[in-house]
Parts: C-alpha cells; structure tokens; sequence
C-alpha cells in the first residue's frame, strides 16, 4: 500500500512538473498575439491567456468526468479560483506589483466574477443542477469573450501584405502552443488517474483532493505565466489573465461539468471550499475599489489561502 502511494505521489509530482514547464513559454505567444490581433492587454489577458491557463482544468474535468470522478473537477474549479485570488494575487500583493492597478475595465470585471462566484453557491442553498444551468454557463462565456473581444487598441495602418517575418511568427506560435497543448493533455491525464488512485488508499474525498492539490498543479500556468507578465511590465495583462481563468472555470469548465455529467458530489465538504472561495473575491473586489492591492492585502490573501489548506 505505501509503495503503491509513493509511485502514484510521484507520478502526480511528476505531472505537476509538466504542466509547469507546458505553460512557460505561452505568456511570450500571448505578447505575440496582442500585437498581430489589436486586442488591448486587458481583453488579451481576459480571453487569451485565461483561455490557455484555463486548459488544465479544462482536460482535468472531461478526464474526471470520463472516468466517473466528477468530483475531481468540482473541487479543482474551486481550488483553483480560491489559489489564483488568495495564492497568485496574494503574493504579486506582496511584492508591490497590485498597489495601483485598478481601472474602470478591472472593476467590471471583479464584479462579474463576484456575481459569478454566487453561482455555486446557489447550487448547494438550491441542490439544484441540470444541463440547462451548463447551458447558461457556457453561454454566460460566449457571451463575455465576445464583449471583452470588442475592446480592441486603435488599428495599426497597413499595406494589406504580410511581412514573412509576421508569417514566420504566427507559425512559431501555433506551434508553441501546440507543443504546450499536448504536454497540458497528457500530463492532466496522469494527474487525474493518479489523484484518484491515491483518493481511493487513503479514503479521501475526491472533491476535496481536487481543491487542495490537483488544484495547485492546474492552476501553475497561471502562476508561471502572471509572473512572467507582471517581470515584463504587463500588470493588467496577469489580472486580466487571473480574472479570466477564474470566470472560465465558473463558466466554461463547470458549464460542462453540469452538462455532461451529474452534480453527484459531497455537500459537507462542497460547503467547506465555498466560503474560502467568496471571501478570497470579496477581499480582492475590496482592496482593488481602493485603487488596488497593497502588501497588507497581499499578506490577508495569503493568510485566508494558507488557512483554506490548514482546515479544508
């Protein structure tokens, strides 16, 4: 039994480590595409990079739901959110990148994802759940990508003929990223087969495995990539980035959670994982009404974070 948890630990670890390495170099293709598309850094961040470091989750949750352990995805869509507020947003807090940051745009924004953060809540009050409410979901994110996808930067004027080095650039980053895409898929399959063996050992709940460690190794991109961001200058860009992850997991990944496979999870520890999830949004929309997040907000996410870990 215990030689059966360290190769499943290792494999995990191991996995982990992929998906890491997977989403390194997207931020520099996100850069690529800002300046090819005309988006603005905010809309960039929002629907590109959101989009890509959302697609850990993403696979997590249609392996989970494959292999009848859509509990898995339900605790990594919550962890997920709960560490890129209180562990991403938390330190870049701390190290004084969030101290003036707020816009019009970003306050928008936290208000969609306050409002969007209720929907699981909703969920338990009402024990509610059917494939209309991942209807509405994956609406409610067509629906925000294509508002976000209208707030572009002024166009550059051009001749009408592309240059081979644009050419030989959209190359490069198609095939970045489906180089990224491919060790995303194959290390989120390791990880969900290898969380659910050792779920199954020690007897522990598959939700709540998904929202203290499967979470943290899907929600490295965001990690990796805000950081690079934020070293480069691109501080709206990684909160656009960390807003837009968080929203697509409420709506695009649990969306299709809810349409294709039933809500079947347990509700004691559901509720144990909510509240951490709301008052991480709550601090974040506060301090940022403020003009952004200082070193004590950074120091508060981080300790509602810490918290989550030590009694969830």
């Amino acid at each position: 039994m215990i030689d059966e948890i360290i190769v499943q630990l290792l494999i995990l670890v191991g996995s982990l480590v992929v998906l890491a390495f997977s989403s390194h170099y997207t931020i520099k293709a996100v850069e690529k595409i800002i300046q090819l598309t005309g988006l603005s850094e905010m809309s960039a961040g929002f629907i590109l990079l959101a989009t890509l470091t959302s697609v850990p989750e993403i696979i997590v949750a249609l392996f989970a739901i494959l292999q009848g352990e859509a509990g898995i995805s339900i605790g990594d869509i919550l962890g997920s959110n709960v560490f890129n507020i209180g562990a991403v947003l938390g330190l870049l807090g701390v190290l004084g990148y969030l101290k003036t940051c707020c816009t019009t745009l970003l306050n928008e924004l936290t208000d969609i994802l306050f409002v969007t953060s209720l929907i699981p809540l909703l969920l338990v009050i009402f024990k509610v759940s059917t494939p209309i409410i991942g209807v509405i979901l994956l609406a409610t994110f067509v629906a925000n990508t294509y508002l976000m996808a209208k707030k572009r930067t002024p166009a550059v004027e051009s001749n009408g003929v592309e240059a081979p080095a644009e050419r030989q650039s959209k190359t490069k980053i198609i095939i970045m990223l489906t180089i990224a895409l491919a060790g995303v898929i194959v290390a989120a399959r390791l990880v969900v087969s290898s969380g659910i063996s050792i779920a199954a050992t020690l007897g522990a709940p598959p939700i709540l495995l998904g929202a203290k460690i499967i979470a943290i190794g899907t929600s490295l991109p965001e990690l990796t990539t805000d950081f690079s961001a934020v070293r480069r200058g691109h501080i709206h860009l990684a909160i656009g980035g960390i807003i837009g992850s968080n929203l697509t997991n409420l709506t695009l990944v649990l969306g299709i959670v809810l349409l294709v496979s039933p809500f079947a999870v347990d509700m004691a520890i559901f509720n144990e994982i909510l509240p951490f999830l709301l008052i991480t949004t709550v601090i974040f929309w506060r301090f940022l009404t403020k003009g952004g997040i200082s070193k004590i907000g950074g120091v508060i996410l981080l300790a509602v974070y810490l918290l989550f870990q030590l009694i969830t």
